[in-house]
């Protein structure tokens, strides 16, 4: 509820301001504040907390009104079947009701229950008033409440006055409750809507001047009046009235360009809003199939929705296929052909949004299926059995993993061309020109829409467009969003409503083997159909899949008669595991849902025009089966196919929330033993071991709360970690939909090629977003992905130019590119800017432009690192020379990771360049040399401080030339004489990472600030208010005093999810508003400050695996800083058989640099945990280590004290605790933290009696018992994680 809900509830003599909100699970302790005996005489058993909390749970719809501090007045819970003991709630409304009551049509959808109200006894009257109000208008399907009472008992009197009771077609007496009804006509009714009139002008002009008075100053005063008046037969006007007055408008015309939208839109599914023609011409992708309208008349259309999700579907830029040029990285897909078919899904529902890609939404058509197997689709390369172009029995049989090692470009961007269909029937359309409607029955504006369709009965679809900036007002939440074919600045977003979504007669029945031939035609035209198919035999037969044995069941939803939507799930089995790996608690309450009330769903297909109903669908069928919660997998494009068909496309997807994946803890398993976590836990049964996947959720408490709709374009260029986390952060988002995410990057995004360790040795890791991490979120399933490079940007039309001339346009751009390896040129190589066309003065880090010779490589990402290992397979020979220049960690895994591919140690040479800053990336001597000692056991020749000076090169077959021998320069005074002059197989280039040079090139030329770097402000932006950046991209502006700080001294992830807030402060109404300064005209501007460590992880020459964690900001050299001992701290180390770890405490005794060199693994993420910590909390870590008790901290930090630490809740409990020392626990006294603050404000060292002092009052003012009570709770709540402590139970 907004604030504009606002109202002002009374009874004689008092007031109160309340708002209007959903509840939430922490108002059930003030609910029960607020029971009165009368209460439970009408609810039954509400007199205990925990009892209000499962009501809360599992209501479809529950409210609460609190004041502007939050303070709760009242609260309602409402369900979707009455509360009486004998009444099932499955089938309650053709039994129960139907045999006791007169009243008609009353059923699930259009009836609510009232199971729970309290309110302050003061305003109970004001407040049953509001929450009925509220309740009426939030759910416009529903047209009566309904509150169930024991026989001889009445309602409190601030219900009586509205509810009245309901007469029954039999004695009372046989019935053991009352009901009585409360009605939307008295309350919130429907709109009556009429032709307009000309005398409707004096009401309708101040409706629409109160927006903006654009139309006022275009058409005159009386543009309304003039619109009424020009009324025929092709276009018409009509007018809702409520209380005699006019309150809302709507001009709707049969003269659409119905052409020019087929052209614009993927409209294919619904036969371009035209009629069969014979001289219809379909693309090659959609084949002349039957649509909607060729196979069913306008109402029974049985068409069927399968759309996005994470592994079946594809996501790519429409303005590349209109270049005949793919930049786009593809969604895994389940079926065949998948991308033919989905080039024929022509229209997106309104919860579609940023989870399907501009060209994927409804599947319709077949034909494709079977005519374009030439085509390379996504599905090609997520089969087992992959054929790609020629057709030999090697290449017709090939894994995805053995794919992507032969050719990863293939892997990633298969070919494909779109046409647009041209359809010449009868046009089926009219369209929306003007609509406005008084706020307060916003809600109503369906009302319209038969009026609308009865002025046309000749029309089937209706179809509005908006600007993307528009919020998406209540009218639209009935249709269905259409996405581009193409990307052009001045196209709106286009919603499409057909006739038969007036229907509301819905029936959920359980199917049957009768059932199959109509299945069979109703998903004849979807790719994954033979899987559905075989799924729906098992359930209507065995009821158990053959595959694993689960219980499998499959049910049918039909309107108006016709079926219009399959179901098929299971109960899910895997409960422990989910509430182990994903933040589901976020959501629920685990204790509060039954095991089998949880439902794992394998095919939800649902027809087109009715999928804005999708919500209700899964509401009804949750109530019909009995079932709460819903869970729906999505697993990578590399998974195993098994697992892929399992579960197809759905439209319901977008109805649940994605759940974000929790760090389990990196157990020591075989110290454990017993008490380890269960292997459902730990996922280590055989169908969850190595099959990471995203999880969507929903219940019925989430699934009737609707999320805000955000048409902005939202453009990100760049693949890198604050990039991926702008991503995360928008697109999960549990109650918002970003529509057009798009990001922009040379090799789409991380994560989708099959996992590989020979691979992944080329490249460290920050830890933020490793493989499994990024299956588990999912992005492809909410972002357009183009593979292409920034090439221009259009600030004054708002474009972004790519290279392959695709044009993107933008509401909002964010570069976040970050810096890369370039390829250096020799010294005495002539380089041509391509910027200034002048020869560019010779130094050791200039760029070389292309052509590249082949093999110079450079490797910044894993697409990089797999085009590598490809090139090197093909160049094997006894011989080689493999040259590896460069100082940075990179170039040390480089290394490692050429010997473990095959590359004989002793043909590497080694090289470092001059150091400028004389600070190894190691930043610790001993690990330095412990590297260098593996270095020269390997026999790798290493040479320090030469520049390449230059190089040698022949052409190769004629085309693109290689390198034969480079010379390399010393740069060490009197070492002129030891000059190399060295053969070269393969250089790799890591000299420095600097900006790249075509993000350079555009933000320059479209005069962005460029100083170095991307100049930008404390909020992000840079001098186009439209145009954000973040990560090592940037600097700040000058203005800040602050050149040294950037944001490649900080988390990168951290940096990424704060720029995504700044986005969330435009668009999410519940984001808290910032109170920082203008930076513009502050005086005092100060750069955001950042908390999260940087990390690194990396497996180096000799197998020797590294991590090392320090705190944000600018490095210090590790040599100078530790001899200024009066800030430095203390370092604490140990080297137990050359496994070294060093523990780095600040003057405060706190964890801020951890380095590790090990021969085995490094629990990473355990160790991680420790960063921020006081030594105290590492079990007296400082003390005995000085006592000698600690020979290793690896193994020091594996004993099983430890794993609470590292438990993902333990920062919240610290934060808990943190609150509970804020809190006045004795009257007359300020709390705990106070003292210490004010004692730490005023520089007050404290001595050993006022210690004791403060050590007593923690003890003896309840402190003691509080933080011991919340930690004890910390550990029985998380058991399942924690079974090696004992619980709380086990000390009474």
């Amino acid at each position: 509820m907004d604030s504009s809900d606002q109202k002002n509830l009374s009874r004689p003599g008092t007031s109160l301001d309340i708002q209007p909100r959903r509840s939430e699970a922490r108002d059930s302790q003030e609910a029960f504040k607020l029971v009165q005996s009368y209460t439970t005489d009408v609810f039954g058993r509400v007199n205990r907390v925990e009892n209000i909390a499962l009501i809360l749970e599992h209501a479809v719809f529950a409210l609460s009104l609190a004041d502007s501090y939050d303070n709760l007045f009242a609260l309602a819970a409402f369900y979707d079947y009455p509360n009486i003991h004998n009444v099932s709630q499955s089938d309650w409304d053709q039994t129960w009701w139907n045999d006791t009551f007169k009243i008609p049509d009353v059923n699930a959808i259009n009836t609510l229950f009232l199971h729970l109200f309290v309110a302050h006894p003061d305003y109970s009257e004001g407040c049953a008033k509001e929450v009925i109000n509220a309740a009426f208008k939030t759910l416009p399907e529903v047209n009566q409440i309904l509150l169930c009472v024991p026989n001889n008992v009445q309602p409190e009197i601030a219900l009586s006055k509205y509810f009245t009771p309901i007469s029954t077609k039999h004695d009372k007496s046989d019935s053991l409750s009352t009901v009585f009804g409360c009605y939307r006509k008295d309350h919130f009714p429907s709109l009556f809507i009429r032709t307009a009139r000309v005398q409707d002008n004096d009401d309708l002009a101040p409706l629409f001047n109160q927006y903006n008075d654009i139309l006022k100053q275009t058409y005159g005063d009386y543009f309304v009046a003039e619109l009424i008046e020009s009324q025929d037969d092709d276009n018409k006007a009509f007018v809702a009235e409520a209380d005699g007055y006019a309150v809302g408008f709507m001009s709707v015309s049969k003269e659409v360009n119905i052409n020019v939208l087929n052209e614009v839109y993927q409209l294919a599914a619904f036969h371009g809003l035209r009629e069969a023609h014979s001289d219809d011409v379909w693309n090659e992708e959609s084949g002349n199939n039957p649509t909607i309208d060729d196979q069913f008349s306008s109402i029974d259309a049985t068409a069927v929705y399968e759309d996005a999700k994470g592994n079946s579907f594809i996501e790519q830029s429409s303005d590349t296929l209109e270049n005949r040029r793919v930049s786009d990285m593809h969604q895994t897909t389940t079926d065949n052909n998948r991308l033919n078919n989905f080039k024929r899904q022509t229209t997106a529902d309104e919860g579609k949004e940023n989870r399907i890609s501009l060209d994927s939404d409804l599947e319709i058509d077949n034909k494709a299926e079977n005519e374009n197997d030439h085509a390379i689709t996504d599905q090609t390369v997520n089969n087992t059995d992959v054929q790609l172009i020629d057709t030999s029995a090697y290449r017709a049989k090939m894994t995805k993993a053995q794919l992507a090692a032969e050719d990863p470009s293939k892997f990633i961007r298969p070919s494909i061309a779109s046409t647009a269909p041209k359809f010449f029937g009868r046009p089926k359309a009219f369209a929306i020109q003007l609509f406005c409607i008084n706020e307060l029955y916003e809600k109503r504006s369906y009302d319209f829409l038969k009026k609308a369709f009865d002025s046309f009965p000749d029309r089937d679809y209706c179809i509005i467009s908006i600007p993307h900036m528009v919020p998406e007002f209540p009218l639209l939440h009935s249709f269905i969003r259409i996405p581009p074919r193409i990307n052009l600045p001045n196209i709106q977003e286009l919603y499409m409503f057909h006739r038969a979504g007036l229907l509301r007669n819905i029936e959920i029945k359980k199917a049957t083997e009768d059932n199959l031939e109509t299945i069979k035609k109703f998903v004849q035209h979807l790719s994954s159909r033979e899987y559905i198919i075989q799924d729906f035999l098992e359930a209507v037969r065995s009821r158990k899949r053959r595959d694993n044995g689960s219980f499998v069941d499959a049910y049918i939803i039909y309107v108006a008669n016709q079926t219009s939507a399959l179901v098929l799930f299971s109960n899910e089995e895997n409960v422990d595991y989910l509430r182990s790996q994903y933040n589901l608690e976020d959501f629920i309450y685990f204790n509060l849902h039954k095991r089998y009330n949880h439902l794992h769903l394998y095919h939800f297909i649902i027809n087109p025009v009715f999928a804005y109903l999708t919500r209700i669908f899964i509401k009804e069928l949750l109530r019909k089966i009995h079932k709460t919660c819903v869970y729906y997998p999505i697993y990578p494009r590399y998974a195993d196919d098994e697992l892929l068909k399992k579960h197809s496309s759905t439209h319901s997807m977008h109805y649940m929330v994605p759940v974000r994946p929790r760090k389990l803890v990196q157990y020591n398993l075989e110290k454990l033993q017993l008490n380890a976590p269960t292997e459902s836990v730990l996922g280590l049964t055989p169908e969850l071991v190595g099959n990471p996947f995203a999880l969507n959720f929903t219940d019925v408490k989430l699934i009737m709360e609707p999320k805000i709709t955000i048409n902005a374009r939202i453009v990100i260029v760049g693949g890198s970690t604050t990039a991926l986390a702008v991503l995360e952060t928008l697109a999960m988002c549990p109650y918002l939909r970003f529509n057009n995410l798009t990001l922009i990057s040379p090799h789409g995004l991380p994560g989708e090629l099959p996992p590989s360790q020979l691979r992944q040795l080329f490249l460290p890791s920050n830890l933020e977003y490793d493989i499994n991490e990024l299956a588990r979120i999912s992005l492809r399933s909410y972002v357009n992905i183009i593979c292409a490079k920034l090439k221009a940007i259009n600030r004054p039309m708002k474009l972004a130019i790519l290279n392959d001339e695709t044009v993107v346009p933008y509401d909002h751009l964010l570069m976040c590119t970050g810096n890369q390896f370039r390829v250096i040129a020799p010294m005495q190589a002539k380089v041509i800017s391509p910027l200034t066309k002048k020869v560019v003065t010779p130094k050791p880090d200039r760029e070389l432009p292309d052509p590249i010779p082949t093999n110079v490589l450079t490797i910044n990402d894993d697409f990089d690192a797999a085009m590598t290992i490809r090139w090197l397979k093909t160049k094997k020979s006894n011989k080689q020379s493999i040259i590896v220049y460069g100082s940075t960690l990179e170039s040390y895994c480089c290394i490692n990771a050429l010997i473990a591919n095959g590359i004989q140690s002793d043909s590497i040479t080694f090289i470092f360049p001059p150091d400028r800053d004389n600070v190894s990336c190691f930043n610790d001597p001993y690990v330095l040399d412990a590297v260098h000692e593996q270095l020269n056991q390997l026999n790798v020749k290493i040479y320090e401080d030469y520049i390449m000076d230059a190089w040698f090169s022949e052409d190769d077959n004629g085309s693109s030339k290689i390198i034969e021998r480079i010379v390399f320069r010393s740069q060490t005074e009197g070492n002129k004489s030891t000059d190399l002059n060295l053969e070269c197989t393969a250089l790799f280039c890591y000299y420095n990472k600097r900006v790249d040079y075509d993000a350079f090139v555009a933000t320059n030329q479209s005069s962005l600030v460029f100083d170095g770097r991307l100049v930008i402000d404390a909020t992000y932006r840079t001098n186009d208010p439209h145009i954000y950046a973040g990560g090592p991209l940037t600097k700040y502006k000058r203005s800040y005093h602050c050149d040294d700080w950037s944001h490649a001294c900080f988390n990168s992830k951290e940096v990424g999810v704060k720029l995504a807030n700044e986005l969330l402060e435009l668009y999410d109404p519940t984001f808290p508003t910032s109170k920082r300064p203008d930076t513009a005209n502050s005086t005092h501007s100060l750069i955001p400050s950042y908390t999260h460590p940087k990390r690194c992880c990396a497996v180096l020459p000799g197998n020797l695996h590294y991590l090392q964690i320090s705190k944000p900001g600018i490095t210090a050299d590790y040599n100078i800083a530790k001899t200024i001992t009066d800030t430095y701290g203390i370092d604490l180390a140990t080297n137990l058989n050359q496994n070294y770890f060093r523990i780095h405490l600040d003057q405060n005794h706190i964890v801020r640099t951890i380095v590790c060199l090990s021969h085995q693994d490094i629990d990473v993420y355990n160790i991680s945990h420790l960063y921020g910590l006081h030594e105290r909390l590492l079990n007296n870590l400082l003390q005995r280590y000085n006592e000698g008790l600690i020979p290793d901290f690896f193994s020091y930090f594996k004993q099983n004290w430890t794993v609470a630490i590292y438990h993902d809740r333990f920062a919240d409990v610290r934060l808990e605790i943190r609150d509970i020392l804020k809190q006045t626990l004795v009257e007359n006294s300020e709390s705990l933290f106070s003292s210490l603050h004010n004692s730490v404000d005023h520089d007050i060292l404290f001595n050993a009696e006022q210690k004791k002092v403060l050590l007593k009052r923690f003890q003896t003012e309840g402190y003691k018992e509080q933080v011991e009570e919340k930690i004890l709770h910390y550990i029985n709540y998380n058991h399942y994680h924690l079974p090696m402590y004992a619980k709380p139970d086990s000390f009474n």
